[in-house]
């Protein structure tokens, strides 16, 4: 039973922690409808890439309209190119600059390691 408890309360904290912002909000339609897709689209996993970044960039940044060149900025000052960034090929430190940097813009950013996990 012990076991059964521990299983469930890391299944809860892992699926918190790894959790991306809120897809289901008025500013987060906004913004798939400007890059061309549907809520329904999104949970069905059905998003090029191509669409998916900058919509979470749009999502995150409350639509702000200089969020590109916050973007741009942050990862020169990381050390890492969009190419780069985009490829995945960032290390962590990179990463953590990044999001630490978008912060100060007053941008809340999930970063996406190579695994597929989230800080």
């Amino acid at each position: 039973m012990k076991l059964l408890i521990a299983a469930f309360a890391t299944l809860v904290l892992t699926t918190t922690v790894n959790a991306e912002p809120r897809n289901d909000t008025p500013q987060a339609r906004a913004c798939m409808k400007k890059y061309g897709f549907t809520y329904e689209q999104w949970r069905a996993y059905a998003v090029p890439a191509e669409k998916a970044e900058p919509y979470r960039l749009c999502r995150d940044s409350g639509g702000r309209a200089d969020a590109g060149n916050a973007k741009a900025k942050c990862l020169a000052q990381a050390g890492v190119t969009a190419a780069q960034w985009g490829a995945k090929e960032a290390t962590q430190a990179q990463g953590m600059a990044y999001k630490s940097c978008m912060a100060q813009q007053g941008i809340s950013v999930t970063v996406t390691r190579r695994d597929g996990s989230t800080f």
